[in-house]
């Protein structure tokens, strides 16, 4: 490891957490996960009808995962729930393609989902849960970059940050490897904003990526902003555990605000370490209070936040909590303001060069959700 990685790594010491009630649930997950990833690693086997039953049942467990989780919404930390949804949805599907011989993308869904189970997993500081997956993880000798993925989904954070740092310190040289670093930056950044809440780690990591020339082009600008924020959050002592929900609620609804979330489709990556801070804000103030009289907006918020964090990977969870809102505000102002953000961005991601198309599945559920709103 080189000087800087090391110092990165003392920087950021592990966190005291709880572990999820639903612990035996989520390792059974990450077992389907494991079993699969040597199947999408080698296409031709997925296309080996003896191992129909065996992809089958994984992807089964996979799409199950949202069924594990309290049926009372208010009673629950919102995000795991939407998550939990989307993933089970999106194994369901991946199921579907595999079942009609769609077997060319299924290697891409599975890396999918395990990047949702990333999303999931870095929304807050929480203690190691799988401290076995590592050597199971060797066993398979996947590319570093799945990897690092693995070790941060199962909360292996430490270990992530070296996986992640090892991806980075070389320079790129191709287009190829300029995506690669960008992403690893970015997962990289989650991790040491939005599940340590350390701002000395990293700043000290913003100020290594920033001295070097082969960072991609298109991520100067952003890392120029990262590190603006940085520096304020250093000046805040601003301390999220000791923090009531009130408190954390107050303080990531102004980060929300000043980063302009509510006023734009996209905001632009430069506003990304505002926005993690405020989605693990509201995220700690509804995991320690789920009834905070102030959790429909702040599902409006984290709504905002995903939106504005949005990766082509969870192009709709930042809908999902939006559809939460109204679902749990009906007939109220804040409804309506939840649910013209869903139909903006709903008719936007479904607008193109031909028109705006939305499938009839969607049209109802807007119907639905304006009849609960107005």
């Amino acid at each position: 490891m080189t000087p800087f990685w090391l110092t990165l790594a003392l920087l950021s010491a592990p966190d005291a957490g709880a572990p999820a009630p639903t612990k035996a649930v989520m390792r059974g997950a990450l077992e389907a996960l494991l079993g699969l990833e040597p199947l999408v690693a080698n296409p031709e086997q997925l296309r080996d009808p003896k191992k129909a039953d065996e992809v089958n049942r994984r992807l089964d467990v996979l799409a199950s995962l949202s069924h594990a989780f309290p049926a009372d919404a208010k009673a629950q930390e919102p995000a795991t729930a939407a998550l939990s949804g989307l993933f089970a949805q999106y194994a369901q599907e991946t199921r579907r393609r595999f079942t009609f011989g769609d077997r060319d993308t299924v290697p891409s869904r599975v890396r999918t989902l395990t990047s949702l189970c990333f999303s999931c997993h870095s929304r807050e500081r929480s203690v190691t849960d799988f401290e076995d997956v590592e050597k199971r993880l060797d066993a398979l000798a996947l590319p570093l970059s799945d990897k690092a993925q693995f070790l941060a989904a199962t909360r292996q954070f430490d270990k992530a940050v070296d996986a992640y740092g090892a991806i980075i310190a070389p320079p790129a040289k191709s287009e190829r490897e300029l995506l690669t670093q960008a992403r690893a930056i970015k997962d990289l950044l989650t991790i040491l904003v939005r599940v340590k809440d350390d701002p000395k780690a990293t700043e000290v990591f913003l100020d290594g990526v920033s001295g070097r020339a082969d960072v991609a082009p298109f991520l100067k600008r952003a890392v120029a902003g990262w590190k603006r924020d940085v520096a304020l959050w250093r000046k805040e002592g601003f301390d999220a555990r000791k923090a009531s929900a009130k408190e954390l609620f107050g303080k990531a609804k102004a980060l929300v605000q000043a980063a302009s979330g509510p006023r734009t489709y996209l905001p632009d990556e430069t506003n990304d370490v505002a926005f993690l801070r405020a989605s693990a804000y509201l995220n700690l103030a509804l995991n320690k209070e789920p009834k905070l009289p102030q959790r429909g907006e702040a599902l409006f918020l984290l709504g905002v936040c995903a939106g504005a964090l949005k990766s082509p990977l969870t192009w709709d969870v930042d809908l999902l909590f939006f559809e939460a809102c109204v679902r749990e505000n009906p007939k109220t102002a804040l409804a309506r303001q939840c649910f013209t953000q869903l139909s903006d961005r709903l008719y936007f991601g479904f607008t193109g060069s031909s028109g705006t198309h939305l499938p009839d599945d969607e049209l109802e559920r807007l119907a639905a959700l304006r009849a609960l709103a107005e």
